[in-house]
């Protein structure tokens, strides 16, 4: 490290474990490499992967010391040899890793041009959880006009997102969420019915009753566990159930016959790998173009907090005390 390099602030991993693992450290201002843009962070989106990573459990994930993040918003302000098409000074939000920091570099095909109208700090919310949804709902989930789908945490980032979407598709949508309050704005973004989970004592027969015993055409679930062995049982013959997260530690093992019986698809997905279908991402960002510009789409930032208080952002997630997107800011 050289005295004269101009420095920033990043907030690092140093080993697996709660919170108090997360560092906030002085650190060189990263240089684009060929290939790669600077961006000056405007916003950093705070994920429940990055919960995972921070604990180990994230599979194939970074080891420590790390820099924590791998989603952001912001400007352009350096480019590396051999870019073209992005210029200092654009808005853009990208995929990266580090990007609990002032500024992080990233390949330029990991960018996206900011949706015009939004602001470049609400575009931090887009990256992950959008295309997430997208992704899971129509690339591998197939939802179409006059499906039902059931929506694990309905009220979250992701779940905010996949509500609008399949309402906006025409299907008939069911959100599961954890409080009244979050119930309420699950109903407010579109569902046509929400599980409170606090006032449930059975979540299966909740979810059959919300779908008129009809069941589901297509669930998608983040818990795992009991949760996922329950909704699997909630699904319609020939129904898929995608299985994105694994919020309750406790990964969840499927009994086959019963899939063979009941003509069941069980799906993980991962989303780097649909990021890869261009054709699909291509689709699913002039949808969020159009919705927005539309004003059809609303994209929830629950929380903003500093970016020195990342650790406080993680542990709010973690008492699930969050609605919508969390986003931590430079």
């Amino acid at each position: 490290m050289n005295p004269s390099d101009p420095m920033m602030t990043a907030v690092y991993v140093s080993r697996f474990g709660g919170t108090e693992v997360l560092q906030t450290r002085q650190v060189p201002v990263p240089e684009p490499e060929p290939g790669m843009v600077r961006i000056r962070v405007a916003a950093a989106g705070v994920n429940y992967a990055d919960i995972m990573q921070r604990e180990g459990l994230y599979p194939r994930g970074p080891k420590p010391p790390f820099p924590a993040g791998f989603e952001v918003a912001g400007t352009i302000d350096a480019i590396g040899p051999g870019v073209m098409g992005w210029e200092s000074g654009m808005p853009v939000m990208a995929f990266c890793a580090g990007g609990y920091a002032e500024y992080t570099v990233t390949p330029a095909r990991m960018c996206l041009p900011v949706p015009p109208g939004l602001p470049v700090t609400d575009a931090a919310a887009i990256p992950c959880q959008y295309f997430t949804a997208w992704h899971a709902l129509f690339t591998l989930g197939r939802l179409s006009a006059g499906q039902s789908v059931l929506i694990h945490a309905a009220a979250g980032g992701l779940g905010s997102f996949m509500v609008q979407l399949a309402r906006q598709a025409g299907a008939r949508v069911v959100g599961v969420c954890g409080t009244a309050g979050k119930s309420a704005l699950a109903l407010e973004l579109g569902c046509d019915a929400a599980i409170d989970l606090s006032a449930t004592p059975d979540f299966e027969q909740a979810a059959r009753d919300a779908s008129g015993g009809q069941g589901y055409d297509l669930i998608i679930e983040s818990v795992g566990g009991e949760r996922l062995d329950r909704s699997l049982r909630c699904l319609k013959s020939r129904g898929m159930l995608v299985t994105l997260g694994v919020a309750a530690r406790v990964p969840a093992m499927v009994n086959t016959v019963e899939l063979l019986a009941n003509n069941w698809i069980v799906a993980g997905f991962h989303l780097t790998a649909y990021m890869e279908d261009t054709d699909a991402t291509a689709r699913g960002y002039a949808r969020l173009v159009e919705l927005l510009g539309a004003g059809a789409l609303r994209v929830v930032i629950g929380h903003r907090f500093p970016l020195v208080e990342a650790a406080r952002a993680h542990a709010e997630i973690e008492a699930r005390r969050t609605t919508g997107k969390v986003l931590l800011i430079p």
